[in-house]
């Protein structure tokens, strides 16, 4: 037996998502259910969630933009 889950969503947020599962080959009913079997497996929320730091959210803000060519030297300074 099935049942529905409903809820709302910016409407941006929705083709965003709907593009990024289109990339990874999943619809986002799929990526959810991958959410929810991976939430329950672990007795919460599968990934790490916390506030950024005031220096990412100083550069989210920013117009200026520092770019990495290595990911890790990114979070590096990030981190700092």
């Amino acid at each position: 037996m099935t049942s529905q889950v409903h809820f709302r969503m910016d409407q941006k947020d929705k083709q965003d998502l709907e593009a990024v599962m289109h990339r990874v080959g999943l619809t986002p009913a799929e990526a959810f259910r991958i959410f929810a079997k991976k939430a329950i497996e672990v007795g919460g929320i599968p990934f790490e969630v916390a506030q950024p730091t005031p220096r990412l959210t100083e550069a989210i803000n920013s117009q200026d933009y520092i770019e990495f060519d290595d990911p890790q030297k990114g979070l590096d300074w990030l981190n700092d």
